[in-house]
């Protein structure tokens, strides 16, 4: 079945912010840096700015410490702030809402390698109509 253009364009946002962050996710980088890159290509799509960080930390717990690739906001404190060190995991999720439509969402775990960061499973590529 062929997929709503509205829902396609929202899909090839939501990944083009995920997969564009990726590229910048490095050892020593600072996570507001990293959240930044995908919160301009949501807004530039003409979506309003999702109201959560675009990533944590994947540890022993939920938002097991270190950097948080989200924005400077009061509420997140120091966390923005941190570099991202190399052997940390992370998420990088976020969406958008579609007008009478809902909310489409995207969710990747990534490693971070000395170099960049390598995602845990093959990324999602492609969105299916189901």
């Amino acid at each position: 079945e062929r997929i709503p253009q509205d829902i396609q364009k929202a899909w090839n946002t939501v990944r083009k912010a995920i997969v564009e962050s990726a590229k910048f996710l490095k050892p020593r980088v600072l996570g507001y840096q990293v959240d930044e890159i995908a919160r301009k290509i949501v807004v530039q799509a003409g979506y309003p700015e999702y109201l959560h960080a675009l990533g944590h930390q994947v540890g022993k717990y939920v938002h097991d410490g270190a950097s948080l690739l989200g924005p400077r906001w009061e509420r997140y404190g120091n966390t923005p702030y941190l570099p991202v060190e190399e052997g940390n995991v992370f998420t990088l999720e976020l969406g958008v809402s579609v007008p009478n439509r809902g909310y489409l969402g995207l969710e990747e775990v990534v490693l971070i390698t000395g170099s960049g960061c390598r995602f845990l499973s093959k990324p999602q590529s492609k969105l299916f109509c189901v």
